[in-house]
């Protein structure tokens, strides 16, 4: 009877020999579960900064910015023209990323801070159409730390964060462009900052009040 009780498996052994198994499994499927969600999250992350954003060609943006700067001059310009405006072409915000200063050139606005542009854009466009005058020019959007400091701005310039526009209108002076600023400022419609100059408007969406 002993001899038959030896021949017969060890059931604890096995046991013990299938925890590691398990845990390996349990292991990997963790492992791919993390991976999967950081992959998702790297992929969320990769949209929001505008990767993924048409490098289709955009109506009136040059074949040189694109050789010069890279196809994310399409990808913001298709960002641009998705915001559906009115009365600003995406060629009009995308050519003040293409002036230089001495040797200095200007640059696009990294990826993550496209999108803080929409609201300045849109109140920009809102205020052309209460003015009931076209955008003659912007003269400036975002600046590069370099660039901006080639131009003499401010060392927290809502320029280098990429919610600032410098603006001329055809029809109508920069004191009259404030004023109705200033009004759809006082309605809700934004906040930010309104700085009057003799030949051009400065609007941003800051967040805060501020006026100059």
């Amino acid at each position: 009877m002993n001899s038959k009780l030896a021949t017969l498996p060890d059931q604890n052994a096995s046991e013990q020999d299938e925890q590691p198994r398990l845990f390996m499994k349990r292991r990997s499927f963790v492992g791919l579960i993390t991976f999967s969600a950081a992959a998702v999250m790297t992929g969320i992350e990769q949209a929001h900064a505008g990767l993924f954003y048409s490098t289709k060609p955009v109506e009136g943006i040059p074949d040189e910015w694109v050789k010069k700067k890279g196809t994310d001059v399409l990808r913001y310009a298709n960002y641009i023209k998705g915001l559906k405006l009115k009365n600003i072409s995406p060629y009009a915000v995308l050519k003040p990323h293409f002036k230089t200063r001495g040797s200095i050139s200007n640059s696009l606005p990294p990826r993550y801070m496209w999108k803080r542009l929409g609201d300045t854009l849109k109140v920009l466009d809102r205020l052309a159409y209460e003015l009931n005058s076209p955008v003659k020019e912007l003269l400036s959007i975002y600046r590069s730390p370099r660039y901006n400091r080639s131009c003499g701005g401010r060392s927290k310039s809502q320029h280098m964060e990429n919610r600032a526009i410098d603006v001329k209108f055809t029809r109508v002076s920069s004191y009259t462009a404030a004023r109705k600023a200033k009004q759809l400022r006082d309605k809700g419609y934004f906040k930010g900052g309104v700085g009057t100059y003799s030949s051009f408007l400065h609007i941003d969406t800051r967040g805060s009040n501020a006026t100059w």
